[in-house]
């Protein structure tokens, strides 16, 4: 499996990992639950940004491929 993301960080990219962090770290401190309770919505999540990276590669490939015109075999 090959990771897709984003070449270089722009500011939208830090601005929303740090956001995250903080909501992961709002969640650990104050929900009183623990690290087995909370890991798996969060990994979830992660798993859902990860097929929504693979989706998003594939849908373009394929999108790509629908725009050529088909090859007609000749006899």
């Amino acid at each position: 499996m090959k990771w897709i993301a984003p070449a270089a960080k722009d500011t939208a990219t830090a601005t929303l990992e740090k956001r995250l962090w903080e909501a992961a770290d709002q969640l650990r401190a104050n929900s009183g639950l623990k690290a087995g309770q909370y890991s798996s919505p969060v990994l979830g999540l992660i798993f859902l940004r990860f097929a929504d990276a693979r989706f998003a590669a594939c849908r373009a490939t394929l999108a790509k491929a629908a725009h050529r015109p088909a090859r007609v075999a000749r006899r």
